[in-house]
């Protein structure tokens, strides 16, 4: 089997309010699709999430690509890791991720099985928690708690909120809100996404650990790494990092430092499922649980093939304005707070192109 072309296409999608959480902002969802075609007929698919960076950078590595056998992940990514033209981190890895998921499409849909079994097939079903919580304008404690009941009746058994876009007591004051909502059995997961300094993040961290918090995320700098290893140590509530981490040299970087209980490294953004692989197995090594950041589409498969997976990502319509026009079916969460990852060949998504015209801001074809 040989590579014979590919296709990029990108897409965004406004949100009807913008949301923000305690350092960035979002107005739109913009993912980078790439398909990529072979001689026997077999078509897979990737996305990353991104704009022009990724358009540009999935375009110049065509070349490296077309002619090679999709199965021989390992040396189509060496021929596109070059860190001094592609990488070492950023966008343009983020390009790179996308081909890669795209060859384990072709690989699972070659050999009629799916990517989780393709990779080990640990579990059949995996734990998932409901990210949101997001700010927006307008949005008070009366709506984060019909947020929050709507995340219950959808058979929510986790469910991650935004703090650090407020002051601490205000944070503390919604954390309370969505306790009182959700009760003591459905876990609550906070996300700062890099929002607080080293002092305000102990601080926070301190009011966690007195409310069975089931983990604190990107508490700090992503570059910060001693900051979160002492995090790690003063607190009690698990420290979760890595969705804004690349390859398996970062991740060992962070590993080294002890900088968290748990890692949420994201195969769209890391440098694809070969290499995602790659630093599961070095987490396993270090005796550490991986919690993917990222499309439950793609994660839910990588999360039920290893014994170290802890639990997925699930994003709502809410945070990705293109979800209802990108799937045929959508997966949903079962009365036990769990997803089934598909079955079928590759990642067993139907992807509606069509559907998602409406949106779309390029195309190489």
């Amino acid at each position: 089997m040989k590579i014979t072309d590919c296709t990029v296409r990108s897409y965004s999608a406004k949100h009807p309010t913008p949301i923000a959480n305690g350092k960035y902002s979002y107005a739109s969802t913009d993912i980078v699709f790439i398909s990529i075609n072979t001689d026997v007929g077999i078509e897979g698919h990737g996305w990353a999430h991104g704009t022009n960076v990724v358009v540009d950078t999935l375009l110049s590595l065509k070349d490296r690509i077309i002619g090679e056998d999709p199965f021989n992940v390992e040396r189509i990514w060496e021929k596109m890791y070059l860190p001094k033209v592609y990488g070492r981190k950023g966008f343009e890895t983020r390009a790179i991720s996308a081909v890669d998921i795209a060859l384990w499409d072709i690989k699972g849909k070659s050999s009629g099985r799916s990517v989780g079994q393709l990779l080990g097939g640990f579990r059949e079903t995996v734990p998932a928690y409901i990210a949101g919580g997001y700010y927006e304008m307008g949005k008070d404690h009366t709506g984060l708690r019909k947020e929050m009941e709507a995340n219950l009746a959808s058979g929510a058994k986790a469910v991650k909120m935004k703090i650090g876009g407020a002051s601490l007591e205000k944070d503390i004051e919604r954390i309370e809100v969505v306790r009182e909502v959700v009760g003591k059995e459905v876990k609550i997961l906070v996300d700062a996404n890099n929002a607080y300094n080293r002092i305000d993040a102990l601080k926070m961290g301190r009011e966690l650990d007195k409310r069975d918090i089931y983990w604190f995320e990107e508490p700090l700098s992503p570059d910060d790494i001693e900051g979160c290893a002492e995090l790690c140590r003063k607190l009690d509530t698990p420290i979760a990092i890595g969705e804004n981490e690349y390859t398996r040299w970062g991740f060992k970087q962070l590993m080294d430092a002890h900088a968290a209980h748990i890692y949420n490294a994201d195969a769209q953004v890391l440098g694809g499922i070969t290499e995602w692989k790659k630093v599961a197995d070095l987490a396993m090594a270090y005796n550490v649980l991986v919690a993917p950041h990222g499309d439950q589409e793609i994660h839910a498969q990588l999360v039920r093939s290893i014994p170290n997976g802890l639990i997925v990502e699930y994003y709502d319509n809410n945070t990705n304005a293109l979800k209802e026009a990108m799937f045929s079916s959508s997966m949903k969460l079962d009365g036990q707070g769990n997803v089934t990852p598909s079955q079928e060949p590759g990642f067993g998504v139907d992807l509606r192109f069509e559907r998602m015209e409406q949106f779309k801001t390029y195309s190489s074809r």
